[in-house]
């Protein structure tokens, strides 16, 4: 039996910085709350596939608009971050510099969006789990389903997931 040591599948300081790094234009720049939308209405186009019901195509078009307004800010994001990086340095230090255009869409700002995933699958067990308590007791106060709930206070979770993404790229690139 192979024994493998638990720190090794922790991600690299490398992926962690990348993370936080990452963590400026989606938290800052709110960048998160597009990529948020677009799950969730990806998630309920898919409910609604699954049960049959009219509105599927309206809900795709939706998460499809919301994801490429998430593309296009987080491209506006990035701008400006390199106009800054313009302004204040002829020669911007390495760690600094952004990465070439193909680079920062498919790897950052695809992390970016898969990093919200989790946050969502909690936003909808939380959902329906509500939804069910409300209908059972009918005078229960619920809670409100916010942003500032989940998307603020479940950042530590999206910093993880990001970093275990990052993780598992650099893996895949070194092969």
């Amino acid at each position: 039996m192979n024994k493998t040591n638990w720190l090794s599948q922790l991600p690299s300081l490398k992926s962690w910085l990348m993370a936080i790094k990452l963590a400026i234009p989606a938290y800052v720049g709110a960048n998160v709350v597009l990529a948020f939308e677009f799950w969730r209405y990806s998630l309920v186009g898919s409910l609604l596939a699954a049960t049959g019901n009219d509105g599927l195509i309206l809900f795709f078009v939706v998460s499809v608009i919301t994801l490429l307004l998430s593309l296009l800010w987080f491209l506006i994001l990035v701008g400006l971050y390199g106009l800054l990086l313009k302004l204040l340095w002829s020669n911007p230090p390495q760690w600094l510099r952004l990465p070439k255009l193909k680079s920062l869409i498919m790897r950052d700002f695809g992390i970016l969006v898969v990093s919200v995933f989790p946050i969502v699958v909690i936003f909808a067990i939380h959902g329906l789990l509500v939804s069910n308590i409300k209908q059972t007791f009918a005078d229960l106060r619920t809670l409100r389903l916010t942003y500032d709930f989940f998307l603020l206070r479940f950042w530590w979770l999206w910093i993880i997931s990001a970093a275990y993404l990052y993780q598992w790229r650099l893996r895949k690139s070194s092969i």
